[in-house]
């Protein structure tokens, strides 16, 4: 079995790599993005607390 390499046996796994690589990154970057928007949302309610009405 260790001489049975050809496109057929190969695609599948390499498929299911790219689609966990790809998955990783996104994943990676969503988590990232949450992080910083989450941080500017909080930074725009403190100035908004700080800053006071407007008369």
């Amino acid at each position: 079995m260790a001489g049975n390499l050809n496109p057929k046996t190969i695609m599948a796994p390499l498929a299911a790599f790219t689609m966990a690589a790809v998955l990783f990154g996104w994943t990676r970057s969503s988590i990232q993005a949450a992080k910083v928007n989450r941080a500017t949302k909080t930074q725009e309610y403190k100035d908004q607390r700080t800053s006071g009405p407007d008369l």
